[in-house]
């Protein structure tokens, strides 16, 4: 039996962990910039406030129904997801994360009352992180989607189970074939052209037709919105590429802002990469001017740099990362975002090195590093860093809104009056 955990309304639900007087109010978080709404409350949708909506189009009938706009804090929401994710980690044995407010997990078809442990999981994830949590419960990935998001129009338990059967079909009648997990907006205009609108209806399809006009992973989706399962929980896999990167607020044509910049997100990647055990090869670094100001469109450019090896060492990075930078870099321009990508990324345990490169990650680099992140993990983020992070990226970001770092700094710790 599979369960989706999905967190309701991450972002917002992170920011009232810390300002109970945001509840039952309505709360945007904004994306970079204070770009566009990446996240609502519940008495935002109703307002309605879109998903994605520009703010400066909605700011006013915002305000005017009460409502409070926040700008995004990515390094709160990713502490948040991760003790939520280790606390998920001590009640289910197999799990995999699939988003930063989303996580799989299965059990064995047992005697174990399903219901009763999704609801001692949810109430335990609201009593020690403060998230609340909607369930799916179903014996395949893709109706453990549709369980979660009928879950979330619950006003209490917030837990829904699909089993085959005659209400599975009446669930399946009335889900748009369109928001079918696996379906998507390019495949769902064709689906409808052959006259499948509901979920039923592809469950119904042919599946040798399904195959031979859309693919295997379609015909997957088929068969488990009949109750077969056809995904396993996917075990969690070295990421290939890390890339940060930012847009800037206003845009910048100093070398030494930018190579500060450039730094600071060389040391989050490489934190990163240091977290999954494993090292890079390569560096790239990117630079991008404001496409709407070019009249021939996007400028800038990138720069790949080997390490000579495989590599874990920040300021190994940040060096490479600075030289690349200027090698780009031309003086007349004015850039409206940057960043770097960590490439040809292997576990530690499985390095090897070649007959031209360098010995295999140093033991002092690696003893370097670990006391590194054991500092900052300990004391706060960015306790010890590279003299190159002279600048904060987010001073060239707008966050009018920001909320302070609430878990991962000891000058941000909430007062209690």
């Amino acid at each position: 039996m599979f369960f989706l955990f999905d967190c309701d309304n991450f972002f917002v639900s992170c920011e009232r962990i810390f300002r109970p007087d945001l509840k039952k109010r309505p709360v945007v978080v904004l994306s970079s910039n204070d770009g566009c709404v990446v996240s609502r409350s519940y008495e935002a949708k109703a307002i309605p406030i879109a998903m994605g909506a520009p703010y400066f189009k909605i700011e006013k009938i915002f305000r005017a129904a009460g409502g409070t706009a926040l700008s995004s804090n990515f390094e709160l929401y990713s502490d948040i997801s991760r003790r939520l994710m280790s606390l998920l980690r001590q009640e289910c044995e197999n799990i995999q994360i699939y988003s930063v407010d989303e996580a799989f997990a299965s059990l064995p078809d047992d005697n174990t009352d399903h219901f009763r442990f999704a609801l001692h999981i949810r109430n335990r994830i609201l009593k020690e992180i403060g998230i609340p949590v909607s369930i799916g419960i179903a014996p395949t990935k893709t109706l453990c989607k549709i369980a979660s998001f009928l879950a979330k129009s619950k006003a209490f338990d917030k837990v829904e189970i699909l089993m085959p059967g005659q209400s599975l079909r009446t669930v399946l009648k009335n889900f748009e074939v369109k928001d079918v997990w696996g379906v998507g907006r390019r495949i769902a205009p064709k689906l409808n052209f052959l006259g499948i609108f509901s979920a039923l209806e592809l469950s119904s399809a042919p599946l040798k037709m399904i195959r031979q006009t859309f693919g295997i992973n379609l015909e997957k989706t088929a068969l488990e919105l009949n109750g077969i399962p056809c995904q396993d929980i996917a075990t969690e896999e070295t990421a290939r590429s890390i890339t940060v990167s930012r847009s800037f607020e206003r845009e910048i044509s100093n070398i030494k802002q930018l190579e500060a910049i450039i730094a600071g997100f060389t040391d989050t990647a490489c934190r990163r990469l240091r977290a999954q055990n494993a090292a890079a090869r390569e560096i790239v670094v990117f630079l991008k001017t404001n496409r709407f100001k070019n009249p021939t469109g996007q400028g800038g450019g990138s720069r790949l740099i080997p390490l000579g090896g495989p590599c874990i060492h920040t300021g190994h990075f940040i060096t490479a990362a600075k030289f690349g930078l200027r090698q780009i870099f031309t003086p007349k321009e004015a850039y409206k975002s940057a960043g770097i990508t960590l490439q040809a990324i292997e576990e530690t345990s499985a390095l090897q090195s070649s007959l031209f490169e360098k010995s295999v990650l140093p033991p002092k680099e690696q003893k370097l590093m670990q006391a590194f992140d054991t500092l900052n993990n300990k004391l706060g983020a960015h306790t010890v860093f590279f003299a190159a992070q002279t600048v904060s990226p987010q001073n060239f970001t707008r966050g009018s809104f920001r909320s302070p770092a609430y878990t991962t700094s000891w000058n941000a710790l909430p007062v209690v009056r």
